[in-house]
C-alpha cells in the first residue's frame, strides 16, 4: 500500500498542501518501495487531475463559488497531476482518494480502478468504501454512508 495524506495546493494554503513537484517526489519515493505495483493500493488523499474524482466549485478572487447557468456552481477539475501520473505509471490495483467532497465517483485509469467516496460534511454525512479483495483482484466494492 502506498499512502500519502497530502494534497496539491489549494486556495486556502493548508498545512498539508504541497507543490506538484513535491507530491511527485514523495509518490515516486513510496512507489520505489513497492515490489508488485500491479497489486498495490494507492491510498492518496488528493484525487488524480481531470478524472471526475476531482470536480469542485470554481472560486472567484474572494473564494466564493462562481455560479453557472441555473444558479448551480460551475465545477472544474482541481486534483493532482502528480497523482494522475503516478497512477498511470504504476497501474496499481486501486486508487483510493478523498479531499474533494463533491466528487463521489469512480473511474478507470488504465487497469487501475480509482475511487472517491465523497462526503457531505455540511449535512453530517460521511461516505466511505467497503472493498472485498480476492487474490490479485477487487472482487466487489460498495459505497457506504452514515
Amino acid at each position: 500500500m502506498v499512502s500519502l495524506g497530502l494534497a496539491n495546493m489549494t486556495p486556502w494554503q493548508c498545512p498539508r498542501d504541497v507543490s506538484e513537484d513535491e507530491m511527485a517526489k514523495r509518490l515516486a519515493n513510496l512507489a520505489s518501495q513497492v515490489q508488485r505495483p500491479e497489486l498495490a493500493i494507492y491510498n492518496v488523499h488528493a484525487p488524480p487531475y481531470g478524472t471526475g474524482l476531482d470536480l469542485a466549485p470554481k472560486l472567484d478572487a474572494t473564494l466564493t463559488p462562481r455560479l453557472g447557468p441555473g444558479g448551480r456552481p460551475e465545477m472544474i477539475p482541481v486534483g493532482s497531476r502528480a497523482v494522475l501520473e503516478a497512477l498511470q505509471a504504476a497501474q496499481p490495483l486501486l486508487g483510493l482518494h478523498g479531499h474533494i467532497h463533491e466528487s463521489k465517483a469512480f473511474v478507470r485509469i488504465g487497469r487501475t480502478l480509482a475511487m472517491n467516496p465523497g462526503s457531505e460534511y455540511q449535512e453530517g454525512i460521511l461516505r466511505g468504501l467497503l472493498l472485498e479483495l480476492e487474490g490479485d483482484r477487487l472482487r466487489d466494492h460498495l459505497f457506504v454512508h452514515g
